[in-house]
C-alpha cells in the first residue's frame, strides 16, 4: 500500500514539475542563470525572486484554485513547490560548481542559500495566508524586518550584541541556529497555507 502511495505522489510531483516549468520557464530561467555564479549574494538574490515568481505569484494571481482541481491538496502544493524551487536552487549550484575555488566554499554557499530560501519561503507564506498581507508585500516586509533587526547591535560588545544575528536568514552568524529557525519558518508557512488562508 505504501509503495502505491509513494508512486502516486511521485507521479503527482512529476506532473507538477512539468506544469510549473511550462508556465514559468522563462521567468525562472533569468534568476537561475544569475545563481550559477559563486557567492552567497547572487544565490540569495536569485532565491528571493524565485519565491516571488513561484508560489507567491500563484497566490497573487489566484492560480491555486486551478491547482487544487488537478487534483492537488494544499499540503501537496506547499511541499511540491518547496521541493521544485529547492531543486532549481541546488541545480544552479551543481552547474556552477566549476566556478568555485574550493569545495568548502561551495558547501557553505549551499547551506547559506537554502537556509535563506527556506526561512523566507515559510515566513512570506505565513504572512500572506495567516495575516492576509499582499503576497509580494509579505516577502519584502520579511526582508525589511530581517535587514533592520540584524543590523542592530555591535559585534564584540557583549551588552550591545544582538542575539537575533545568530538566527537571521541574512546574517546567519550561527548556521545551526539559523537552520533551526528556517525549519520553524517553513513549518509556520505550512500550517498557514494548509488552512484556507490563501484562497
Amino acid at each position: 500500500m505504501s509503495k502505491i502511495l509513494n508512486n502516486y505522489y511521485f507521479l503527482q510531483f512529476d506532473e507538477y514539475l512539468h506544469k510549473q516549468l511550462k508556465e514559468k520557464f522563462g521567468t525562472l530561467l533569468i534568476f537561475f542563470v544569475l545563481m550559477l555564479y559563486p557567492g552567497s549574494g547572487n544565490k540569495t538574490f536569485g532565491a528571493f525572486f524565485i519565491i516571488i515568481f513561484s508560489i507567491l505569484s500563484d497566490i497573487k494571481n489566484k492560480r491555486l484554485d486551478l491547482l487544487t482541481f488537478l487534483p492537488y491538496s494544499r499540503k501537496n502544493i506547499f511541499w511540491f513547490e518547496f521541493a521544485f524551487t529547492s531543486l532549481l536552487i541546488l541545480l544552479s549550484f551543481f552547474i556552477g560548481l566549476p566556478f568555485y575555488k574550493s569545495f568548502q566554499s561551495f558547501l557553505v554557499d549551499i547551506a547559506t542559500a537554502m537556509i535563506f530560501y527556506s526561512a523566507y519561503y515559510g515566513l512570506s507564506i505565513a504572512l500572506t495566508c495567516g495575516l492576509k498581507i499582499d503576497p509580494y508585500g509579505s516577502i519584502f516586509l520579511v526582508l525589511l524586518v530581517d535587514a533592520v533587526l540584524s543590523s542592530l547591535g555591535k559585534e564584540g560588545v557583549k551588552h550591545l550584541y544582538n542575539p537575533y544575528r545568530l538566527i537571521s536568514p541574512l546574517r546567519q552568524e550561527n548556521m545551526l541556529l539559523s537552520f533551526v529557525f528556517a525549519v520553524i519558518c517553513v513549518y509556520l508557512g505550512y500550517i498557514a497555507f494548509s488552512k484556507k488562508g490563501a484562497d
